[in-house]
């Protein structure tokens, strides 16, 4: 079964993406049906690789609340653990870029399956978001860059480095 789900969009990434709706597919495998490799969804323009991920959710292990709630110790924020949808891709995305890894986007966090290096990285974003946290403004024809979304000291102690 295939199904296309528009995501809604923190301020910080919208003000990144040049189109106003983009789709990300999911792909939830059938016992009845051959999982074939989803195709990403055509977007056009320099729509971040990203949000062309098939991904597949998941239920996190149990042990993953734990890691949530000391990352929001650590950055003296709550974030809402209860609201993340987890989900996997089968590998990282290859984007004009560079390849990404993990990504969070709104309550989604999808990581590459079998591997948590940006479990913390990706859990920090989650809580910056809940806690309401929002990148500077930006002037007319400027775009974020990777320090702006990512707010230092605290991704720095709090992910591991990540």
């Amino acid at each position: 079964m295939r199904a296309s789900v528009a995501l809604h969009f923190s301020a910080a990434v919208g003000a990144v993406l040049s189109s106003s709706a983009v789709a990300l597919l999911i792909v939830a495998p059938s016992p009845a049906v051959e999982h074939r490799r989803a195709q990403p969804l055509p977007a056009g323009g320099d729509i971040p690789a990203f949000l062309l991920a098939s991904v597949q959710p998941i239920d996190a292990p149990k042990a993953w609340r734990r890691i949530y709630h000391e990352v929001e110790h650590c950055a003296g924020k709550a974030g809402d653990y209860d609201a993340i949808r987890w989900a996997v891709m089968e590998a990282p995305l290859h984007g004009p870029k560079g390849p990404t890894y993990a990504f969070t986007s709104g309550s989604r966090i999808v990581l590459v399956r079998d591997d948590t290096t940006y479990l913390r990285h990706e859990m920090l974003h989650h809580i910056l978001g809940v806690a309401g946290w929002q990148p500077r403004p930006l002037r007319p024809g400027e775009h974020y860059t990777i320090a702006d979304l990512h707010p230092m000291p605290l991704f720095g102690l709090c992910t591991g480095g990540r």
